[in-house]
């Protein structure tokens, strides 16, 4: 699935002259490479719930490109997002009246759109349904994760905005009413007219109750699904394969560098500082940082390059033998970091790549190691 998201974002880079993203599929094929992709036997760790050792197989890569485009990295960042969103939930204590809910707000069809302008409806309706006073009255704390899908003949897309987050009771009609007029506001803001086909003319939306344990019915919903539905990948990497030449880079741009899961309310506090504390920090955090002299500045170290700026600026001046060249060594050099953490974090661990390079963890002994190593013995190179 990686080659081929690699080749239709490469194909459509060169045909756009788009240096940055075809940096990105030079990336992702070499992501793909056998050498970056490992198994593991007896891969340790320590469960959080029994304090106990307990050993898995397993797999994974050297190294994941930091892009939407690349499926292994939206897994990745599911993960995270899920446990940071389980943690923000946590700040928020509910009042009386309210309840944790899960919302799935849709927008309609977006025919004569493509991904670029129906992305930015989304967004920009989300920005505007956050500052009204429908949402400030009703919603709490919790987070919002954006999510598209490709239509049935690959020519539209899906897009819709899930919502977590402690409630008062919701009056079903106004939500859709409310969250419609911010859809048309942000069509409007971009010159376009939004039109729904619905028999009410509202945009359709979703209100389900979250319990702790299973749900007992379709308007319910567990915990632990809803905050995987949340933070599930913003597209799955089946459908990103499939994107039509002519969008898959306005959807690797779209997405690049944005907050696709993000907490507001009482679920962005930190844990003992109160609302009015977060309030004055953000005020007052400019407060003593006055430029006297623009000579201030002589000192200041800028950012290094990316590897991605890197290749997208060698790409750009005709260097690519030069980019191919430096990405071949920057990767060599992360692989070899990679194996030597892993080793260090799984210390009872063997793992292979699927080029046949093995290593251990630290404490897995001579005997065991040879033992295994005879198990796959052949054109392998040892380590």
């Amino acid at each position: 699935m990686t080659l081929k998201i690699a080749d239709n974002l490469s194909f459509a880079a060169i045909g756009q002259e788009d240096a940055e993203a075809e940096a990105i599929a030079d990336m992702l094929y070499e992501d793909a490479k056998d050498e970056n992709l490992w198994v593991a036997e007896d891969l340790d760790f320590i469960d959080g719930k029994t304090g106990k050792r307990k050993f898995i197989d397993a797999y994974g890569s050297l190294n994941v490109v930091p892009s939407r485009s690349n499926p292994a990295y939206l897994k990745l960042k599911s993960a995270r997002g899920r446990k940071r969103l389980e943690a923000a939930i946590r700040r928020v204590k509910p009042q009386s009246g309210e309840k944790l809910r899960f919302i799935t707000l849709t927008l309609p069809d977006l025919f004569g759109f493509d991904f670029a302008s129906g992305y930015e409806v989304l967004t920009g309706a989300m920005v505007r349904f956050k500052n009204t006073p429908y949402f400030k009255k009703n919603f709490r704390g919790g987070g919002s994760s954006d999510e598209f899908t490709l239509g049935e003949n690959l020519t539209h897309f899906h897009f819709h905005e899930h919502l977590l987050a402690y409630t008062k009771w919701l009056d079903f009609g106004e939500l859709r009413r409310v969250w419609t007029l911010c859809l048309q506001k942000a069509a409007l803001g971009m010159g376009r007219e939004l039109k729904l086909a619905t028999k009410d003319g509202l945009a359709v939306a979703d209100v389900r109750e979250v319990r702790s344990r299973a749900a007992n019915s379709s308007c319910e919903i567990s915990l632990k699904d809803a905050i995987r539905e949340t933070c599930k990948y913003t597209v799955k990497g089946s459908d990103f394969a499939n994107i039509p030449t002519q969008f898959v880079v306005q959807v690797e741009t779209s997405l690049r560098g944005r907050r696709l899961v993000e907490t507001f309310g009482e679920a962005n506090l930190r844990k003992g500082r109160t609302k009015m504390e977060a309030v004055e920090q953000r005020q007052n955090v400019h407060k003593n940082d006055t430029i006297q002299d623009f000579s201030d500045f002589e000192n200041v170290e800028l950012k290094p390059e990316t590897l991605r700026k890197k290749g997208a600026r060698l790409i750009r001046e005709g260097r690519r033998d030069e980019w191919k060249a430096e990405l071949t060594r920057v990767y060599a050099e992360r692989r070899q970091f990679r194996r030597n953490k892993l080793a260090q974090r799984y210390q009872y661990a063997i793992f292979c790549t699927l080029s046949g390079e093995v290593w251990r963890g630290v404490k897995v002994s001579d005997e065991r190691y040879y033992e295994y190593l005879a198990a796959v013995r052949g054109d392998f190179a040892f380590a």
